[in-house]
């Protein structure tokens, strides 16, 4: 715990001290910041009510787990991705729940992109995306696809527009794969782009069985500029073992079944 036991300290530097603390282990318990800064648990729970208005943090049961924010409008995957292994693994999860004759949306990011080498070679399915980096990843499967055509934005290797919008409309899927720009229990699933926000909630909107959200670590806690839908409107959330287990409670809480692969 990076903080420590300072009964004088100001507020303003008894919160820096918990910002610091949430940065580094991402939950806080209200109980073991009282005994290490040297105050009441009132005290605490006062701190961390006014960090969560200032957008620093979102309370959870007992404590707080980080809240981060972005205005990156660099596309549904931003910076590249560290983490290979924890997103792989994600996407062979996701994987393993089509079954055969699924229809299937895929939406934009690599990650949701990767699903599809890991589906048997044999799988018959018909998928639907507006992903050109999902298409990219069909050649040898005998897995029908559906391009959403539209206008190209290199940005997102997606299209967006009226056209995606309108043939998204002629299909019922039994399972939709979304990625995650930011997903925060309170903030729900986020992303820089109206695009790619007007497109998935289509789809979420078209989807009669589950809705599933990969979501690595460093996409937990991240809030971006717009909204695509609260959490009670996702049903699996899969994240990878770097998630905290008190996070994974908290977006369960907040609807979804969340599992760590």
């Amino acid at each position: 715990m990076p903080v420590s036991h300072a009964p004088e300290m100001i507020p303003a530097e008894r919160r820096t001290r918990i910002v610091e603390a949430l940065e580094i282990q991402r939950v806080v318990k209200v109980a073991t910041l009282s005994e290490a800064l040297g105050v009441s648990e009132i005290t605490i729970r006062r701190d961390l009510d006014i960090l969560e208005r200032e957008g620093l943090l979102a309370r959870s049961y007992g404590g707080a787990v980080l809240r981060k924010r972005s205005t990156d409008d660099s596309g549904p995957e931003g910076a590249e991705v560290e983490q290979a292994a924890e997103k792989a693994r994600l996407a062979k999860a996701a994987a393993a729940m089509i079954e055969p004759r699924d229809t299937v949306f895929l939406g934009s990011g690599t990650t949701v992109a990767h699903i599809l080498r890991h589906v048997d070679p044999e799988l018959e399915a018909r998928v639907v995306t507006p992903s050109l980096a999902a298409a990219a990843e069909t050649q040898g499967l005998r897995l029908e696809i559906v391009f959403l055509g539209g206008l190209y934005r290199p940005h997102l290797n997606a299209v967006e527009g009226a056209w995606p919008l309108d043939m998204i409309g002629h299909f019922h899927a039994d399972k939709a794969f979304l990625g995650a720009d930011g997903l925060d229990s309170k903030a729900g699933l986020t992303t820089p782009s109206l695009a790619v926000a007007a497109i998935e909630l289509a789809m979420i909107r078209r989807t009669r069985g589950e809705v599933v959200v990969l979501a690595d670590n460093h996409k937990i806690g991240l809030v971006c500029p717009v909204v695509i839908c609260p959490l009670d409107q996702i049903d699996v959330v899969l994240v990878d073992a770097g998630v905290d287990g008190e996070v994974r409670r908290e977006i369960q809480r907040a609807g979804p079944r969340c599992e760590a692969v």
